[in-house]
């Protein structure tokens, strides 16, 4: 072999051992040597696996758990992201246009089942969407339009299934009738609203036929929710186990309703509070607005019935 081809064999090898060694640095930190590429303009190109380590994030399993994978384009998100609890469970699941949240979004309990699902554009929910109780029953449907404010039909259910509120929305706003019920899905309130302000006058309570089970769990309301990218939960509190204050709760002395709403501080904010006299019969329904008192909603009448 002559000395020109020497020097060539030479180079061509070292060439090898040198793509072989980053090969095998890309194999070990991703399994996959596909994955976590990066152009010669030093910009993330093409699907990537981000590790704990590389997040600088505790509490996985190793350094090398996966938090979040999906593509780049040039150093920005694009298309489906997905991230992952340490139990390695899905946690989410993101559409990216231009590295930003823009189209289809999942969020999931680490149980596996669904928490949200919608359209999730910058940051806001834009058009229909569902928030779902740990077992996969819905708890919410609601409508957003292009501004994030819910519009249109909104709904709220009762973890057994059951329609717990009803209600019409115009540009973030309650508007005509909101209905109300029990967990045996009997109606027990009507609320009228004009442009997101109580008419009092025209609120009816009703009774219903039959009692609910002592152990039946109301559905809790919702807490607007802002950010970046959407929470998995929007932490929402539940009205059950002692009382925090915050949140939608219904609330009872001597098994009797006395008060019902959204709380923040403790302090009923909407809603309404219920008085008795000394002999336990209801006497008074006050309603409250933006944590105002706007006036006495009127008294369930005997025998009322949808």
């Amino acid at each position: 072999m002559d000395p020109i081809n020497r020097s060539q064999m030479k180079k061509f090898i070292l060439s090898l051992v040198v793509l072989c060694v980053s090969l095998a640095t890309s194999i070990a930190q991703t399994g996959d040597p596909a994955t976590n590429q990066i152009d010669a303009a030093g910009k993330r190109q093409g699907y990537w696996k981000i590790t704990a380590a590389d997040k600088k994030v505790t509490g996985f399993p190793s350094p090398s758990s996966i938090v979040e994978e999906g593509k780049y384009l040039n150093s920005m998100k694009t298309g489906i992201w997905i991230e992952y609890f340490p139990s390695g469970t899905k946690k989410s699941e993101l559409t990216y246009v231009n590295n930003r949240p823009n189209g289809p979004a999942k969020m999931y309990h680490e149980n596996g089942n669904l928490s949200e699902e919608g359209n999730w554009v910058g940051t806001r929910w834009t058009g229909p969407y569902k928030l779902y109780y740990e077992d996969g029953k819905v708890r919410q449907e609601f409508n957003y339009n292009a501004l994030g404010q819910r519009d249109g039909g909104q709904k709220y259910y009762h973890p057994n299934g059951k329609v717990a509120i009803e209600v019409n929305m115009k540009s973030g706003k309650e508007e005509g009738v909101k209905k109300e019920y029990n967990t045996n899905g009997e109606l027990v309130q009507e609320t009228y609203f004009n442009g997101g302000n109580i008419d009092a006058a025209k609120t009816k309570n009703y009774e219903p036929k039959k009692p609910e089970s002592a152990d039946a769990v109301k559905a809790p309301e919702e807490k607007e929710q802002k950010g970046s990218a959407p929470p998995p939960d929007a932490g929402m509190k539940p009205n059950t186990g002692a009382f925090n204050g915050e949140g939608y709760w219904i609330l009872y002395k001597n098994g009797q309703i006395t008060m019902k709403g959204t709380f923040a501080k403790k302090k009923l904010i909407e809603g309404e509070e219920r008085i008795y006299d000394k002999n336990g019969i209801l006497t008074q329904i006050k309603l409250y607005k933006g944590g105002k008192y706007v006036g006495d909603g009127p008294l369930p009448t005997e025998g009322s019935s949808k």
